[in-house]
């Protein structure tokens, strides 16, 4: 299942139902309306409306309703609102239309909104994990659950799906993000480097991921690297949420070992150990 959802092969300018000998038909545009249970399941079966109906068929219908005119989140977020407080409530009789400009007023939403409402059947983030759930057969409230529960670790860029794929095969330990190469494109497109030596110097410098991952999160200074002043340093450490996606989370960057700012440090004791032992030489001398 793709994860891009186009709402303008369902959306039409008018919706309609009628209830006949053969059930509830619900009509959008010339069309039926799609079930939409890839977005979420709640009535297989079939829609349904007024007082009398099914909570699970009106609700099936006020998913189809929300996802074709408003989009997949409101659906999902508000389908048991509309569902008991206009669906159940405000179509009644055996045929009812409503127009796509009804649908979106902001008067209508906010009809639906402060009443009384029954549960939210979809997924919370709570009930998800990417490790044990079947990415080739979720619907669209499954995703939405999985894309806030690891909304800081999950890659951006691109299609949803395919990054949901990519977060769980790093969380299964069949993809390590550290051992793929850095390159230039990467910290053009991502890093907003302007300095074409800068990204040469870095490119160079670092040939893995991890590598370069472990230094921009955790070294001490990132002045070590040719071209790479002040600017390009804020730069560099701006990029750490957009790192910790690319890795699927902080846990699975390398640490970086920082011998040279070490050395470093101990070679400025070591120096004022010294002074500090001639000075109290020839103090001794002079006590002396």
């Amino acid at each position: 299942m793709k994860t891009s959802y186009s709402q303008s092969k369902y959306r039409a300018r008018r919706y309609r139902g009628e209830r006949t000998l053969g059930g509830c038909l619900v009509y959008a545009g010339d069309g039926l309306l799609d079930k939409h249970l890839m977005v979420h399941s709640v009535s297989p079966g079939g829609f349904d409306w007024g007082p009398d109906a099914a909570p699970e068929r009106a609700c099936q219908l006020a998913i189809a309703l929300l996802a074709s005119t408003l989009g997949v989140e409101v659906a999902i977020d508000d389908y048991h609102l509309f569902a008991e407080n206009f669906i159940r409530r405000e179509l009644s009789g055996d045929e009812w239309s409503i127009r796509l400009q009804d649908l979106r007023e902001s008067s209508l939403r906010e009809q639906y909104l402060h009443r009384d409402y029954p549960e939210n059947t979809a997924p919370q983030p709570d009930d998800v994990d990417i490790k044990t759930v079947d990415l080739d057969s979720i619907t669209y409230a499954d995703e939405l659950a999985l894309v806030r529960r690891y909304d800081e670790v999950l890659w951006k860029k691109g299609d949803t799906r395919g990054n949901l794929h990519r977060l769980q095969e790093i969380r299964l330990g069949n993809r390590d993000p550290a051992a793929e190469s850095l390159s230039k494109q990467w910290l053009s497109t991502h890093g907003r480097l302007t300095s074409a030596a800068a990204k040469r110097a870095i490119a160079d410098e670092f040939e893995t991921m991890g590598d370069f991952a472990a230094w921009a999160c955790y070294a001490t200074t990132l002045r070590t690297v040719d071209h790479v002043g002040e600017s390009t340093e804020e730069s560099i450490r701006r990029l750490r949420p957009t790192i910790i996606r690319w890795f699927g989370g902080e846990e699975y960057i390398p640490r970086y070992d920082d011998d040279q700012e070490t050395l470093l440090s101990e070679a400025e004791t070591g120096d004022d150990e010294e002074q500090t032992g001639a000075t109290g030489d020839s103090s001794a001398s002079a006590s002396g």
